[in-house]
């Protein structure tokens, strides 16, 4: 969040001077000076708000990917010891992986030949793998479908073959996928 693109400090210096001013209308005997200044201050403190929350509104909402039933079917799939969790905690992961979803580009190698595998189908693979290795906190997530086996992580990149991915996320116990979803 930009402070500068708020305007808070004018605002704030506003609002400490009226409010500060009031009791000196007051203690001078400017009571309908103090009365306006009052409902002048509450008045723009309402819109003011209002257009704060608005904006904040509009930064502070990531776009999500939403998942299907048959994208929670195939997520299970993915991960069998996920359906194992309570309701609330897979959930949550489903919310977490549709919100790196919406961030992640997948790739491939040119080595790599061409899957049948869907584009969804490999983001969702791609947004497990980062949040199981505690990655979720990058922005602009990379996965990238090469040869190799073993996950290899350069900062928002991740690397590792379809069939190690699978591998990998069928290895989790529900203990790991409690911790990832903790952090």
């Amino acid at each position: 969040m930009n402070q500068k693109s708020f305007g808070f400090i004018p605002w704030l210096v506003f609002f400490f001077v009226a409010l500060v001013s009031i009791p000196f209308f007051i203690w001078f005997d400017f009571l309908g000076i103090a009365k306006f200044v009052g409902i002048a201050v509450t008045v723009s403190l309402v819109i003011v708000l209002r257009i704060w929350l608005y904006r904040l509104g509009k930064l502070g909402k990531p776009s999500r990917v939403s998942l299907n039933a048959n994208d929670v079917y195939e997520l299970n799939r993915f991960m069998p010891t996920l359906a194992v969790l309570p309701i609330a905690e897979q959930r949550a992961f489903q919310h977490r992986i549709g919100l790196i979803m919406s961030q992640i580009t997948v790739q491939h190698e040119a080595s790599v030949s061409s899957l049948n595998t869907s584009p969804k189908s490999l983001a969702m693979l791609g947004a497990a793998l980062f949040i199981m290795n505690g990655l979720e906190t990058q922005q602009d997530f990379t996965f990238l479908l090469s040869e190799n086996t073993t996950v290899r992580i350069k900062e928002n990149q991740l690397s590792i073959s379809l069939e190690g991915a699978l591998d990998l996320l069928n290895t989790y116990s529900t203990e790991q996928i409690l911790h990832a979803i903790a952090a």
